[in-house]
């Protein structure tokens, strides 16, 4: 596999931090992992996504924003959105430029699932699937759209997130025919506090369904 960066100009005509990750063969399948704010692409939930996709022959593009070292949480809410539509939508495109896909999977966690909600605006992503990974359930839009969209998806929160909504994951969940992972006792960060064992045992669990998940979006590309 060959491992590069793609110039993308995003909001404000910023560059937009990417590792682009290619098949030595032509592939169908482009995935897309999302961070969070402070969650990057390394950590172990998306980087285990990352690697099962590009196991099943994917490309792959990691966006790699640095929000955290901006004024990205000074702005208002509008702002910040424009700000992530600009960035996800440019990096998307300048990979869809590469080579044809025709199968696309979005992987989001925390502020990333914004991301991914951004995309299914675009008619060209609204075939995808997509791995929720704690995502945003108290922010409204976020929630309506993919009622709307009703992408197959997989859900992965823990009861000890603070944006975990119960009767919101299970509409959503009901309404994409989807499913959902949901971990007891832990935090937005997908760990279990003071306990390690219990942490890895979380990871597993997460694992198994992102590999049952993505295999499945393989075998449809």
């Amino acid at each position: 596999m060959e491992f590069r960066s793609l110039d993308i100009p995003g909001y404000k005509n910023q560059p937009v931090p990417n590792t682009f990750i290619v098949q030595p063969n032509p592939t169908p399948h482009l995935g897309v992992i999302l961070p969070g704010y402070r969650h990057s692409a390394d950590m172990a939930d998306l980087h285990y996504a990352g690697r099962i996709l590009l196991d099943l022959g994917a490309d792959l593009l990691r966006v790699e924003y640095v929000y955290q070292r901006t004024d990205f949480m000074k702005q208002p809410e509008r702002e910040r959105d424009k700000w992530i539509s600009s960035d996800v939508l440019a990096a998307c495109n300048a990979a869809l430029s590469y080579r044809p896909y025709n199968k696309i999977t979005l992987v989001g966690k925390s502020l990333g699932t914004l991301a991914v909600g951004h995309l299914l605006a675009d008619s060209r992503f609204q075939g995808a699937d997509c791995v929720w990974s704690t995502p945003l359930l108290t922010v409204k839009w976020l929630c309506s759209r993919i009622e709307r969209v009703r992408p197959r998806s997989l859900f992965i929160i823990g009861t000890a997130d603070q944006f975990y909504q119960p009767e919101i994951l299970k509409h959503l969940e009901d309404v994409t025919h989807g499913r959902s992972v949901v971990i007891e006792g832990a935090d937005h960060g997908l760990e279990i506090p003071g306990s390690i064992p219990q942490s890895l045992n979380a990871l597993l669990q997460i694992v198994g369904a992102l590999q049952q998940f993505l295999t499945g979006a393989a075998s449809r590309a």
